[in-house]
């Protein structure tokens, strides 16, 4: 993480402490100047390291700002973890996300932004940070009899890597051939390896996929579509 020199470049780290510019007053209706930052509402953990690029709001453009900082902060660390400095008029930033963040709500404070010597109002914003999960479907017929064996992954953040999701719970869904529907067939409880198979009879050719649920540090997924 490079927030430090980075802040410090520009007067914001005092004896090795981020310390946020003086905040600007809420906005009047007579002066109504305000910046945004447009960061997703949620970010997966599902790699080492990877960039984001983060957008500020039109109104930054609209009040003329030509400097603004937001800094991120979890309820675990008391210091902020993530900076997004937007600098010279940038209308664009990037910002690092690393796999040893913490999992959970990231607020997003207003560090100071500034036109000229005029401080401008800054919007407080939330990022929910879970892991990454993915699913996949097989699907093999031996008459009117068809297996479909599926697979659950998490990403696991100590080893950097996916893994099985053991006791994953998801569902095993079909549409028919030609149709638009999505309709239950089987709830799926993976075993330690993250696998999990089921036989039916059908003799209807038809789409699978399995759906991973959302739990409170990992974000669902859906498996791509295989057809029998």
């Amino acid at each position: 993480m490079r927030l430090l020199p980075l802040l410090a470049a520009v007067g914001l780290v005092t004896g090795g402490v981020v310390t946020a510019a003086p905040a600007a007053a809420a906005p009047t209706a007579a002066a109504a100047d305000t910046c945004s930052m447009y960061v997703a509402s949620r970010f997966s953990i599902g790699q080492p390291y990877r960039y984001i690029t983060i957008p500020q709001g039109p109104n930054c453009a609209a009040a003329r700002v030509d400097m603004a900082f937001w800094f991120a902060y979890h309820p675990s660390a008391g210091d902020a973890w993530l900076g997004a400095a937007y600098m010279d008029s940038a209308r664009s930033t990037k910002i690092t996300l690393v796999d040893t963040m913490p999992i959970g709500r990231w607020t997003w404070r207003p560090g100071g932004a500034s036109r000229g010597t005029t401080s401008i109002y800054q919007y407080t914003t939330y990022t929910d940070v879970r892991l990454a999960t993915y699913g996949r479907v097989t699907a093999t017929r031996s008459g009117a009899k068809v297996n479909i064996k599926t697979t659950a992954k998490r990403y696991w953040q100590s080893g950097h890597k996916y893994i099985g999701w053991s006791g994953a719970r998801g569902q095993i869904q079909y549409r028919a051939k030609g149709t638009a529907t999505w309709r239950p067939l089987k709830e799926v409880y993976s075993n330690s390896t993250g696998a999990y198979s089921y036989t039916y009879t059908t003799s209807a050719v038809r789409d699978y996929r399995v759906v991973l649920p959302t739990i409170s540090v990992m974000w669902g997924s859906t498996s791509p579509i295989v057809r029998k």
